[in-house]
């Protein structure tokens, strides 16, 4: 009997994108017996009516519920055997659905595959990391450039240095594209925690997959274009200084309020002496190298307050 499929989206005013993104769904999912519901979080710009005329479920939100609680609705209680997590922004070609949930059957013990996801221009999106820790972050900060883009930044999968050129399980990987197995999903009624509005569910979910003894793969030779950041953009949030807070948050909610201090002081320092490297050179580095100083001397104080804090809370 042929595995049921259920694709999951939430859309937040990205009616273009959004329509691009369903007119790819048929030759991506192949012959796979899916359905496809799309969560609309009360947009603006008829992203629910784009769904619409692509015939697929549409459900209408009142007002903005997140990510992770939109995404919950369109996934959860379903009795699917796979779970797609797709973003709007994405573009799958031809068969790549289709082969990433043929890997996941294939593999009994893997719980998540994602593929490797590319820039619109074809560069590759770095999308998938080792969990947090202070290891990763000093080797982040403080490793001269020969050893973070070697052996050692491979191995830290950082950015710059893992070439995601290959198959192979990673710790986690960013949601743009999660093809779940449905039985590994810790609790089917919400696959993603509902604890945070926006990031970090991601990084979460693998953990937990993770900790269930759930293996988690990147199928490298899979490649899905992703525009990245399509909502949060509009919305005029900086991805870190939006996802600074809620790591700190779900590292101590894992680890503890010390663990997680202890990597905010990593991070501090860290971010402290990058900033001032950068200061450095930046004197002939033009206005981009300008910019690069004073978005590190941005984070710094934001480290800080958590390394000598408490947790955020969940947002």
């Amino acid at each position: 009997m042929a595995a049921k499929v259920r694709v999951g989206i939430v859309s937040w005013n990205t009616a273009a994108l959004l329509r691009r993104c369903l007119a790819a769904l048929p030759s991506a999912l192949g012959g796979l017996d899916a359905s496809v519901t799309v969560v609309d979080n009360a947009s603006t710009d008829g992203s629910a009516e784009v769904a619409e005329e692509a015939g697929v479920e549409v459900v209408r939100n009142s007002t903005n519920r997140g990510y992770a609680r939109a995404m919950n609705q369109a996934l959860g209680r379903s009795s699917a055997d796979v779970l797609i997590a797709l973003n709007p922004d994405t573009e799958p070609p031809a068969g790549s659905l289709a082969t990433l949930t043929e890997r996941l059957l294939a593999a009994p013990g893997v719980g998540l595959v994602a593929p490797r996801l590319v820039n619109p221009d074809g560069s590759l999106q770095h999308s998938a990391y080792t969990f947090p820790s202070p290891l990763q972050a000093a080797a982040v900060s403080f490793l001269p450039a020969r050893l973070r883009t070697g052996r050692i930044g491979r191995r830290l999968w950082l950015e710059g240095a893992a070439p995601h050129d290959r198959p192979c399980d990673v710790e986690w990987v960013i949601g743009a594209v999660h093809v779940l197995r449905a039985e590994a999903v810790p609790d089917p009624r919400q696959p993603y925690s509902e604890r945070w509005f926006m990031y970090v569910e991601d990084l979460d979910l693998c953990w937990r997959l993770a900790r269930s003894g759930w293996r988690r793969r990147l199928e490298a030779d899979v490649s899905v274009p992703h525009v990245g950041g399509a909502s949060a953009s509009q919305a005029g949030i900086e991805p870190r200084q939006r996802w600074t807070p809620l790591s700190y948050d779900w590292y101590a909610e894992t680890h503890g309020t010390p663990a997680m201090r202890r990597w905010a002081a990593v991070n501090t320092l860290g971010t402290a002496w990058m900033a001032g490297a950068a200061a450095l050179t930046s004197v002939h580095g033009g206005p981009v190298k300008r910019a690069e100083v004073l978005q590190l001397a941005r984070l710094v104080p934001l480290h800080a307050r958590f390394a000598l804090g408490r947790p955020p809370g969940p947002a």
